[in-house]
């Protein structure tokens, strides 16, 4: 294209280029002052991000199932309910932790679980109970038995385990 033609006109022709690239329908038009920085910018706020991992809530229940094997989402809430047991004596507490963990493929809870909320009860010295009781649920389950096929779909994925001691006195 550009081998047959003069310096001059490949000069021209450069120009002209760079004029169709700089130039622009929004320079022809005249600029409003901006608006202050909230006026512009709320119709853009973004909604609230959806919480992370996948979430669920445990309460106690005596003659919840022992699970065999998982391989569904809601199997995994199931099997940590068989395995919690509330302190003894404490009737209702009206205490929630919440627990954020992931697992490995075979089961095994992977790192350290860490509480991520926790609601006081009617009972102060019930807390120490509490929180063991639900540490023990886990050492009792674990490692869950996972399908080969679910272990490889949740590994690594974020669990909430909303832990609610509701039983009535």
């Amino acid at each position: 294209m550009w081998a047959g033609q003069s310096s001059g006109a490949r000069l021209l022709m450069a120009a002209f280029l760079l004029e169709a690239l700089t130039s622009s329908p929004l320079a022809a038009q005249v600029r409003t002052p901006s608006p202050a920085f909230d006026e512009w910018y709320w119709p853009y706020d973004t909604s609230p991000p959806l919480p992370e991992g996948i979430m669920g809530t445990v309460r106690p229940r005596l003659d919840a199932p022992r699970l065999d094997r998982i391989d569904r989402i809601t199997q995994v809430f199931q099997a940590l309910q068989s395995c919690w047991q509330p302190p003894a004596g404490s009737g209702y507490s009206g205490q929630e932790v919440t627990l954020r963990l992931s697992f490995k493929r075979n089961g095994e809870v992977l790192g350290q679980p860490r509480i991520t909320y926790y609601k006081a009860g009617t009972q102060a010295d019930q807390r120490e109970p509490f929180t063991r009781a639900v540490r023990e649920a886990f050492e009792r389950c674990s490692p869950l038995p996972f399908t080969e096929s679910f272990g490889r779909a949740i590994a690594g994925r974020v669990f909430s385990f909303r832990f609610i001691d509701a039983r009535p006195m």
